[in-house]
């Protein structure tokens, strides 16, 4: 089956992958808010994950100052290669979440569900500018859940305490081809830490890993009940509160006193 790109009207002979997560932009109204609510600029070298079919990253190039390009899928590689003649991009077949050191300004990426979680950590520890993401409606309440509602998680806590989460856009499903089964939201995150060591985001990860349990609990469950020296830690303020029922500043809090009790 021959797959046609809205925007350039030239033929892909090779279906996209909904195993692979491509389902691609073809709504030039959003195209077009997408790029302008960006607000990239020459003075900017962007990061996209997922070069995809190149239709944004062909708007990306007319604006930046330099783009980093990545694409997984050998076919649409090899397609972009052929199509996208910059000066200004470096399209790699690589896998964007690598340890390779790239400088940049914006990371921009359309990402697939199951790739959403993994760039989320990974940008948690990069130092950047501004990201602009288009993510699926159901991670980004998770993203943006506070705690007590059913939808808070670890991501939820990593995200608020290392970014800025600002809601730009709505994308409908039937902005894309072939068209996923939910609709997606662009985002824009902005540092307002430092970076995150893995550690600490691993130590997170851990507390949530008794999400329904009492503070108390886990402390007795490490067996530090009778070591810790509590010092200027108020412990007695949350040890009854489900982990669940912190809050962001609260968690990291816990996990920063604990790190290194474990």
């Amino acid at each position: 089956m021959i797959h046609y790109n809205k925007n350039n009207n030239k033929k892909l002979k090779k279906k996209p992958k909904r195993s692979l997560g491509q389902h691609f932009l073809v709504d030039k109204e959003i195209i077009k808010k997408i790029i302008e609510i960006s607000n990239i600029n020459d003075n900017n070298v962007t990061y996209e994950v997922g070069t995809g079919d190149g239709v944004l990253t062909n708007e990306l190039c007319k604006l930046s100052k330099f783009v980093y390009s990545f694409e997984i899928d050998p076919y649409y590689y090899s397609y972009c290669k052929k199509k996208l003649d910059y000066d200004n991009l470096k399209l790699l077949n690589k896998d964007g979440f690598n340890n390779e050191v790239f400088h940049f300004d914006i990371f921009f990426s359309s990402l697939p569900y199951y790739e959403s979680r993994r760039a989320i950590l990974w940008l948690c520890q990069k130092d950047f500018k501004r990201g602009i993401l288009l993510l699926q409606r159901e991670f980004v309440e998770k993203l943006l859940a506070s705690f007590g509602n059913k939808n808070y998680r670890a991501i939820s806590v990593i995200t608020q305490y290392r970014f800025s989460v600002n809601v730009l856009l709505d994308v409908p499903f039937h902005s894309f081809s072939p068209q996923p089964h939910v609709d997606s939201v662009l985002i824009e995150i902005v540092p307002k830490v430092p970076p995150l060591s893995k550690r600490i985001i691993n130590n997170i990860q851990f507390l949530f890993s008794f999400r329904k349990k009492n503070v108390s609990f886990l402390i007795n469950y490490l067996n530090k009940s009778d070591q810790i020296n509590y010092g200027s830690f108020d412990i007695d303020e949350i040890k009854e509160k489900k982990i669940w029922q912190l809050s962001v500043e609260q968690i990291f809090e816990l996990s920063m006193f604990l790190n290194g009790k474990w």
